[in-house]
Parts: C-alpha cells; structure tokens; sequence
C-alpha cells in the first residue's frame, strides 16, 4: 500500500509537470523572443527576419523563405500594418505575445497583395460595458480590424520561396510593407 501511495504521488507529479512545461514554457519562450527582437528592431515597425532569426523564432518555417514582421504594442494606442506583397503564396498571421494566433490569411483568401489591418487593443469586461453605454466611437477605416488582448503581439508575414537564390527579391519585395502607430 504504500508503495502504491509513492507511485501515485510520482506519476501525479509527472504528469503536472509535464502539463505546466507543454502549456506555459513555449509561450515564455515566444514572448521572451519577441522582447529580444522589440529591443533590437523596436516597436511598431516591420522588419524582414534574416535566415537566422526566422529559424530561431519559427523553426518549423524552410530557410529560404522570407518572414516579414511587426512587433506592434497597442497599449498607448492603435497600430496599422499595411501589406505590400508580391504575387504568388503567402500567408499573413497576427499573433498575441504568448504565441496565441488571432488572426491569419493567406493569399486567395484576401484576394488581394495590398491590404491594411488595423490593430487595437481588445476592451476587458468593464471596458465592453461602459461602450456599450457610450455613443458611436470613431473607428478606422482602414480595411481589416483585429483586436489583440494583450497590448504587445506580432503580425507575421510568410512569403514562401521555391529556391534560395530568390530569397533577396522576394525580401526586397515583402519589405515594402509597413507598420506604424496611429496618431
């Protein structure tokens, strides 16, 4: 019997910590990376990845692709991220600090290389209470709304490229895009 308390107490323990490490530790490590590149590349601007940041922040994505980003912080107010892709297969992607996807298109499903999405930061409960009693509250207008709840993410831009070589056009390409704070 008391064995079988041991082994209990032992296998309990595994399995929270391995639960705590599966659900908190990949995040951790995501927003860690995200302060990293705010300090270096700083807030509300885009920036292509080089093949060594991509691999380190996505190493699920091939090398030789171009991954665009913004690291938007909406807590002083709201950011538009304005795509200005080539043609061909690419996916657009707007994480949360925590790694948390919110939103995500690609191509056919914009129907279109040049967009804007406006990012705000999304009110809590009482926020939501006290607009739904307010009056209409301007808004942009400037395409797609994405609301973060959490005051820091990233909109991430994935442009696939079939071989090395076309690397450098396709970076040239995806960093006519742009980020920036709305006044």
């Amino acid at each position: 019997m008391r064995h079988l308390f041991w082994i209990a107490i032992a296998l309990f323990t595994a399995v929270t910590a391995h639960a705590a490490f599966a659900l908190f530790v990949p995040g951790w490590w995501f927003s860690r990376s995200v302060e990293r590149m705010a300090a270096e590349h700083g807030d509300n601007r885009f920036f292509v990845l080089s093949p060594e940041e991509q691999a380190q922040l996505f190493p699920g994505l091939p090398r030789f692709g171009v991954t665009g980003l913004c690291i938007f912080d909406v807590s002083a107010g709201d950011v538009t991220f304005s795509a200005n892709l080539p043609d061909g297969y690419w996916v657009t992607t707007i994480y949360t600090d925590k790694a948390d996807a919110i939103y995500s298109v690609n191509n056919r499903q914009s129907g279109a290389n040049t967009f804007t999405v406006s990012l705000s930061r999304a009110p809590n409960l009482i926020e939501q209470i006290l607009q739904a009693t307010d009056k209409e509250r301007p808004e942009i207008d400037s395409g797609w709304t994405v609301m973060s709840p959490e005051a820091r993410g990233l909109a991430v831009v994935w442009y696939p490229t079939p071989e090395s070589g076309l690397r450098p056009i396709a970076a040239r390409a995806v960093a006519r895009s742009s980020c920036a704070a709305v006044n």
